[in-house]
């Protein structure tokens, strides 16, 4: 079997598991926070190692896609590299801490209670793997960003840094704070509506409609996209899930 293909099952396997996953939790409840934010943060960053590879290859040949395409034929295809599976390893080697540790995290006081070498030092790990997952997907402006926040804490807040590690790693005050908790309990959920809609013709039906109506006259590109979101905005709230559906058509 080509390598190509595999890659592309552990891919779809690993997204239908994640989805699955936030399906479940939405109809029987939330763990507790810090507990799920890592969880669904184990399952992007792992995406995000297999899908934005350091390295990538041509597929031979290429695979068909489920819309009679042929996928790799003459393109970059997502190998993961040595380098990305110390990645994923890394990654949930840090969660995992989480994971084990979770009912004493949620019992110490921070800032009060010191954090052991190794929580010190996973912590530093899992920083750096959030910061390089992120450059891989919306590149430098981001953990630059980041990074200028990082050091104005250390540089002129005078924050140790094992503080800083400390809040970023072992609390939900940092990387697992509110914005990812949104994302672990809303947006994808709502992402993942976007995409039903998309692949059962919903959204097609939205832009055709919208199409029939304005596309004809003075500034109908524009139109249309406006009467499509407003359409798929009477069934979803998610702006993020809008422009799933509706930004592929109607941005270009």
């Amino acid at each position: 079997m080509p390598i190509a293909r595999i890659m592309k099952a552990l891919i779809a396997a690993i997204a239908i598991g994640m989805s699955v996953y936030h399906l479940t939790i939405a109809f029987i409840g939330a763990p507790q926070q810090l507990f799920f934010r890592s969880t669904h943060l184990l399952f992007a960053l792992v995406l995000v190692f297999l899908m934005y590879p350091s390295f990538r290859k041509k597929a031979a040949g290429g695979i068909r896609d489920d819309a009679g395409g042929v996928l790799g034929a003459g393109q970059d295809t997502p190998i993961a590299s040595w380098w990305d599976w110390i990645l994923i390893a890394l990654s949930a080697v840090t969660i995992g801490y989480v994971w084990i540790n979770h009912d004493h995290l949620l019992t110490r006081f921070v800032f009060v209670d010191d954090p052991t070498q190794i929580e010190l030092i996973l912590g530093g790990i899992f920083t750096l793997i959030v910061l390089e997952g992120t450059r891989r997907i919306i590149g430098l402006a981001l953990p630059v960003t980041a990074i200028v926040f990082l050091g104005y804490a250390f540089f002129v807040a005078n924050t140790r840094p094992e503080q800083i590690i400390e809040i970023m790693f072992l609390t939900t005050e940092g990387i697992f704070g509110s914005t990812l908790g949104v994302s672990a309990a809303y947006v994808i959920m709502f992402v993942l509506f976007g995409a039903f809609m998309e692949r059962t013709g919903i959204g097609r039906l939205f832009m055709d409609f919208a199409l029939s109506l304005t596309g004809h006259t003075a500034g109908g590109p524009g139109k249309v996209a406006v009467v499509s979101s407003s359409l798929f905005g009477t069934v979803s709230g998610s702006a993020v899930a809008n422009v799933l559906v509706d930004g592929p058509i109607t941005i270009p």
